[in-house]
This record gives C-alpha cells, structure tokens and sequence, in this order.
C-alpha cells in the first residue's frame, strides 16, 4: 500500500492551507466571513468614535517673548557728541538714574546766557513797572527774589539803583522847579508891596491935588504947580500898572513851572510804559529761548524713563557721535506683564478673537519637564504685516500669560524668548479633521466647474 510521502517543501510546512485540497477545508468560509465581520465591526466602532469623540482645536503660531507696554528704546531728539557712558549692558537701573552724558559745552553757554537775559529783563519789568505807577519802591517777582544765584542778586541791585537814580533826578528837577515857583512868588510878593506903596503915594497926592487945582482955579498958584501934581499921580498909576504887568508874568511862569512837573512826571510815565511793553515783548522772546537752551542743556544728561534693565548699547566711548532719534540703547521695564507676540497666519484669523484661551510653549527651556503655560488673547491686529525677509504675511497676536503659572513653575522669562502658542478654537470630531479636506475640495471642484 503506497502511503503519501511527507512533503518537504517549506513553502508547505508554512503555509499548509494554500495546499491543502480545497475538499479537505470545509471550515474555511466560516472562518473568513468571522474574519470579515469582525473587521466590518472595527471599522463601524472607529467611525462612531471618529464621529463622537471630540478633539481640541486649535491655532498655532510663532513668536516671543515681549512686555506689554514694549521695550523702551533711549533715543535722542538732536543728538550730540558722549562724553560718558555710566551704565553696561545688563545693569539693573532706577527710573531717573543717569545713564549717559553728552557734551554740553555749547548748550550750556547757551543756556547760562538765555538765563541771565531773562533775568534782567525780568528786573528791567519790575523797575519800569513802579516807575509807570509812580511807587516809592520796586517789587520784584518770585522769580528773582527766590533765586540765590549771584546774576539775579546783581540783576536787581541794577535797577534797584537805577530807580533811585531816576528818583533822584525827578527829585532834582522838581526841587529846581519848586525853586524857581518860589522865587516868582517872592517876587510878585515884592511887587505887591511895591503897588501897595505906589496906590498909598498916590492916595496922599490925592488931596494936595485936588487942593492946588482949587487953587489955581482961583488964580491963586501957577499952572506949573498943577501940573507937577498931575504928573507925580500919572507917574504913579503907570507904575502900579507896569508891576501888576510884570505880577502877572511872574504868575505865568509859576503856572508854566507847574506845567513842566506835571509833564515831566506824564512823560516819565508814558516813556515807563513804552519801555514797558518792549520789555514784554523781548521777555516772552527769551523765555522761550531760555527754555529751550535749557531743555536743551537737560537733555544733554540721559536719564532712565523707567526701572528697568538695560539692553543694546550701541555706543562704546567717548567722543562717538549719536545722530538725532538714534537709538542709544534699550530699556526693558521691571514689573511689566509678559506678553508673547505671535504670528498667525492669514488662513488661521478668522479663527482668532480677543479673550480666547491660549497655552504657551516656551522652547529656551526643558520641554519634558516645563508644561505649557495657560495664557488669554488680549489684542488681535486690525491688518495683516509683512516680513520681507521671510516673503510672508502675518497677524500679529499678543497673548498674556498668566503671571502665577509662571512663577509657579520657577521660569524667568526675558523679552525676545522664542514661544510657540495654541491657541484653542473649540472642539471638533476626529471625523470632521478627516473629512473637512475632502469637503473643501470637493466645494472647490464645483466653483471652478
């Protein structure tokens, strides 16, 4: 009897049921058809999981660390040349603390100069403002009388003496009018008495007149008598007129002297009051000079607008020459809130909002061991920006971390760390990732046919 022979082919040792007699299977399609519905049966359980299960969203960007009220940058308006760098890069300054020095020969002359100019005509105002008011003294402003600078001392020393000298010649000149008033009413006093002793002559005359002129109405004395008579009373009437000519002349300089001192004392006045407003005019002049040569001469010491620590020098000596708006160097303010800002790409912003939650991923530390830090959108650009060296357009997203996560986890963050953000959208099934492609493609098919 002939026995089949064991086959020693490996091909049949590994797969006997390729070579079996498809007779000898009879268990076969039982075993495929479970093997078909279990497979049909894991499709289904996926399908319903992809379509259940929900999946966080999210839209990610790049970007980094900065602050929110942004690092400030030193600059200065007219520039000049250094004369000496007081801090390094890395220092921690104070707010007001000096930090460089320009050379201030030049405005500093300028300066001292516009400041001594204000003060004299700050004084020159007061001097000629008692004068136009005609006061006994000058009255100086704060200005001056506060200051213990030896320029506003000696400013008004100056007119305090030129006050008295016009004073004195005011003084003078009345003296010399009230004088010579003085001396006119003396002498109309000596006229009158001259008058009253003319009209008293002629008064005695009077009756031995009258009687020689009966007389020689008589034929009792000659003509000749009468007429010496008449003669002396004419003589004496002529007389008392010529001094009541010469009382009124004396009274008419009196009255032109009075004249004069009141004059004198309207055109002192009205000269004050001239003088007055140009001071005014030159004053308001040169104080905005002085303020700018002063503001000027300030800005020649650069002080820190914040405190802060200090970043990017751009000068290293003496003698350098900083150009107007130049950046000197930068200040990144203590005590700010961390911002990072991201860059989102145009496709994603629709999806961005203000408010949104974020989670942050700072990438300058250990990603095993720093878990993401929780962060909000607090401001979404109005307009796309553009890196022209990466040939890319962006929405510029700030995102604000959370200041007790951060310090929780021990992490220093410092302004220009790199982040990456994702920031969260909602959630979706697993089976709208899949097919949403497949949508927009086939949405896209129909509107290009």
């Amino acid at each position: 009897m002939n026995m089949p022979l064991a086959s020693t082919d490996p091909a049949r040792q590994v797969l006997p049921v390729l070579w079996e007699d498809p007779a000898d299977r009879p268990q076969a399609p039982k075993l495929l058809s479970r093997l078909l519905l279990s497979i049909g049966g894991l499709v289904v359980i996926l399908f319903l999981l992809a379509a259940v299960v929900p999946i966080g969203g999210a839209v990610i960007g790049g970007g980094q660390v900065g602050v929110e009220s942004r690092v400030k940058r030193i600059a200065h308006p007219t520039g000049g040349v250094i004369s000496s760098i007081l801090v390094h890069n890395g220092e921690h300054v104070e707010r007001g603390q000096l930090l460089m020095r320009l050379d201030d020969k030049v405005t500093g002359a300028d300066a001292t100069y516009s400041n001594l100019t204000v003060e004299q005509l700050l004084a020159q105002r007061a001097r000629l403002e008692a004068e136009r008011l005609g006061l006994g003294s000058v009255t100086f402003p704060p200005e001056l009388t506060r200051s213990n600078t030896a320029s506003a001392q000696k400013a008004m020393a100056d007119e305090r003496h030129l006050f008295g000298m016009r004073q004195t010649e005011e003084r003078d000149l009345r003296a010399q009018l009230s004088a010579r008033m003085q001396q006119y009413n003396q002498e109309i006093h000596g006229l009158e008495s001259q008058i009253a002793s003319l009209k008293q002559q002629r008064k005695l005359i009077e009756p031995e007149r009258q009687g020689v002129k009966e007389l020689w109405d008589k034929q009792l004395v000659t003509i000749n008598r009468l007429n010496q008579l008449e003669r002396t009373a004419v003589d004496l009437d002529g007389n008392v007129g010529s001094l009541q000519s010469q009382i009124a002349q004396a009274r008419a300089k009196i009255t032109e002297a009075q004249e004069q001192s009141i004059q004198m004392t309207q055109t002192r006045r009205v000269q004050a009051g001239t003088d007055l407003s140009q001071i005014n005019t030159a004053l308001n002049q040169q104080q905005l000079r002085s303020v700018a040569a002063t503001d000027q001469q300030d800005r020649s010491e650069i002080r820190a607008p914040y405190t802060g620590v200090i970043e990017k020098i751009a000068f290293a000596a003496m003698g350098d020459v900083v150009r107007p708006a130049e950046p000197i160097m930068e200040i990144v303010p203590d005590k700010d809130v961390m911002v990072v800002e991201a860059m989102i790409s145009p496709t994603d912003i629709d999806q961005v909002g203000k408010g949104q939650v974020a989670r942050v991923q700072f990438s300058a530390f250990n990603l095993a061991t720093t878990p993401q830090i929780v962060g909000k959108v607090v401001y979404v650009a109005t307009d796309r920006s553009e890196n022209a060296e990466a040939q890319q357009s962006f929405y510029m997203v700030r995102i604000e971390v959370d200041p007790a996560a951060v310090k929780r986890e021990g992490l220093e963050l410092r302004s220009g760390m790199p982040a990456e953000v994702y920031i969260e959208t909602g959630s979706r099934s697993l089976l709208s990732y899949v097919t949403k492609p497949l949508r927009d493609q086939f949405m896209r098919a129909f509107r290009d046919n």
